[in-house]
């Protein structure tokens, strides 16, 4: 298994995107970045799949949904990058997965999809 870099800092990502689950925010990748001390170009994805196999293994949603780009959208969505502009079945995928997200921590925010 290739070593993933920032593995040392995911507890602390995590209890950044707990806390802005709670608080109904959607962090972009600088603003979760500079919280947490990784660059806002990461690389975040292998860092990201780990928190999120561990969140639904445990049975709880996918935090790392919350995480936007400049664009609006989720770096990746279930596990397939973006490029920026998803699907209309990302779309509804991040929509149905934040929601999840919503309903747990932070219910009648706003889902932004």
């Amino acid at each position: 298994m290739a070593k993933i870099r920032y593995l040392n800092r995911k507890s602390l990502v995590r209890t950044e995107l707990l806390k802005n689950a709670f608080a109904g925010r959607f962090p972009t990748y600088a603003a979760l970045g500079s919280r947490v001390g990784i660059p806002k170009q990461g690389p975040w994805k292998p860092l990201l799949d780990v928190i999120s196999g561990e969140e639904t293994d445990a049975g709880y949603p996918d935090l790392t949904f919350l995480v936007r780009n400049s664009k609006g959208y989720p770096g990746q969505i279930g596990f397939v990058a973006t490029g920026g502009k998803p699907t209309p079945q990302q779309i509804s995928l991040a929509k149905r997965e934040v929601q999840k997200v919503i309903d747990l921590y932070c219910p009648g925010t706003i889902n932004p999809y």
